[in-house]
């Protein structure tokens, strides 16, 4: 099984126009339109996704949150890292366990 139709298994066949492609590591995003120009497709990795968590979702101080190269209000952000964090349950959950220890976290699933 190829990861596009683990994507489509993932998001019962209604893979959202935002998702532009994903492994066993990564998740490819599209962005909108910044003062920089057009939209971006952006590459979120696992270690992102295990940094997120790790320090900024601890940062309660903070309206603004990082996963990998996305940057923006914390709502946003920590949706995206959740959906992304399941992403990598469903399709490499050991990795993720794995990456998680070694920043520190203890997983629970």
């Amino acid at each position: 099984m190829d990861y596009q139709d683990k994507l489509d298994d993932f998001y019962s066949d209604e893979v959202p126009g935002y998702i532009h492609g994903a492994g066993k590591t990564f998740i490819k995003i599209m962005e909108g339109e910044d003062w920089m120009g057009g939209p971006k497709v952006k590459k979120i990795t696992l270690a992102d996704v295990v940094r997120h968590y790790a320090v900024d979702a601890r940062n309660l101080l903070s309206g603004c949150r990082s996963l990998g190269p996305v940057v923006g209000d914390w709502r946003g952000v920590s949706n995206l890292a959740a959906e992304c964090l399941e992403w990598f349950k469903f399709v490499n959950v050991d990795g993720l366990r794995r990456e998680s220890r070694k920043a520190g976290l203890i997983p629970k699933f």
